[in-house]
């Protein structure tokens, strides 16, 4: 692919993102563009194909379609088709993208140039070139919140770290597809920059788990742990050294808005309590079932006067899909986790393991699917997949050469 046809791609990429909060009818750019997408995706993938799928593909495909059969379906059928086909998005283009990628050293240009991309694509909005249109820049416009070409500050810091933590990896294993290693070094520091510009705790815990994760080793050595203090003390000494002199930092932290203190964690202990009293209210089906997107949104706002989903995957399964949508949900967390231990020697496992840990932090503290973090997670986990598919392929030639080898002894014999 010549440099040419990447900007155009990337161009075409930025603009659909960028105008993604505008308004369309009932629903917004970012849904829109979306459904052709999708149906593109079912006729590839669904009809054109079938091949055997990894088990959280399955349960990805459960629990997308566990938004269609809630209680209040009849009623709030938009929202429930709409969250239908986000969360039908990550397991189709898994299956398309194990599809239509022919070899890991294309994937890994794919993954790195979308890494690449989404923290440059920052740079027109800190030089002022561009101005976001995300949603919630007036509800933190004390704070000068970074957001980006995102709907929010939340998608940009959960976007951007993901973004910075594959930038690391690629680095940390001296990968041959980075032909400017300082520029990336650069790149990787002006994303750790933007990340803190989001004042966004959930991407600050993000990054510091991934970076965990990335770099646990199997074994520690005296070196190791030496090493490993002494970054977490330079890691403590700035965040306290910014508590300590920069007010914007320490308002976010603390949830501090116009001078007050408000609800503890942005008022997620009221939202997760809310789910549970919705569901708990419910008859036998509700509770199985749930209530659906609507009427859990609604029941917050009677709360706390947001609209908005519990904050917790868990807590928002709870009220939105009831019971079965939990079990949707453990099911593919546990069988993720599988395929990635499974796979526990293969040279993406480190990877893999803290964009999994990542996303799980993500799920706890915040919940919903992200487009673009979905993008990175397919490309992660369907390289993971080809490492181990070239591995089990080398076995087997190995084998059957050994076997050649035994019986030509053998005749010679």
């Amino acid at each position: 692919m010549n440099n040419f046809k990447k900007l155009a791609i990337f161009g075409v990429l930025f603009i659909l993102i960028y105008l993604g909060p505008v308004p369309v009818g009932p629903t917004t750019f970012s849904q829109f563009w979306k459904i052709p997408l999708f149906l593109f995706l079912i006729w590839q993938v669904l009809i054109i194909r079938n091949r055997r799928k990894p088990n959280f593909i399955k349960w990805s495909y459960a629990r997308a379609g566990k938004n269609l059969v809630t209680a209040n379906f009849s009623v709030s059928y938009f929202a429930s088709i709409i969250d239908f086909v986000r969360y039908m998005m990550f397991p189709l283009m898994f299956e398309y993208a194990l599809i239509k990628i022919k070899d890991l050293r294309n994937l890994d240009k794919i993954l790195l140039g979308f890494a690449q991309f989404v923290v440059l694509s920052g740079i027109p909005f800190i030089l002022g070139i561009l101005e976001t249109k995300a949603k919630d820049t007036v509800d933190y416009e004390s704070f000068g919140t970074f957001s980006g070409m995102f709907q929010n500050s939340h998608g940009a810091a959960i976007t951007t770290t993901t973004a910075v933590l594959i930038l690391i990896a690629f680095l940390k294993a001296k990968s041959s597809i980075i032909k400017y290693t300082k520029l990336n070094y650069a790149i990787t520091i002006f994303g750790i920059y933007l990340i803190y510009l989001t004042f966004v705790r959930t991407g600050y815990a993000m990054l510091a788990i991934g970076l965990l994760f990335l770099f646990l080793p199997k074994k520690f050595s005296i070196k190791q742990i030496a090493t490993a203090t002494l970054t977490i003390a330079i890691l403590a000494i700035g965040f306290f050294y910014l508590l300590e002199t920069n007010e914007t930092f320490y308002n976010r932290i603390f949830d501090i808005r116009n001078g007050k203190q408000t609800a503890a964690g942005s008022g997620r202990l009221i939202f997760w309590q809310t789910a549970v009293e919705l569901w708990y209210s419910g008859n036998l089906f509700e509770m199985l079932f749930g209530f659906g997107f609507d009427a859990l949104v609604d029941k917050i706002k009677e709360a706390t006067g947001i609209r908005v989903y519990a904050h917790n995957e868990i807590f928002t399964q709870l009220g939105q899909n009831g019971i079965l949508g939990i079990v949707f949900f453990l099911g593919y967390l546990v069988s993720l986790f599988k395929f990635i231990w499974k796979r526990k020697n293969r040279p993406s496992y480190r990877l893999a393991l803290s964009v999994y840990f990542l996303y799980l932090s993500l799920m706890l503290t915040q919940g919903g699917m992200w487009f673009e973090l979905d993008v990175f997670m397919v490309l992660v986990y369907v390289k993971l997949e080809f490492e181990d598919m070239m591995f089990k392929k080398v076995n087997v030639l190995r084998k059957k050469r050994n076997i050649e080898e035994a019986l030509t002894l053998a005749d010679a014999r």
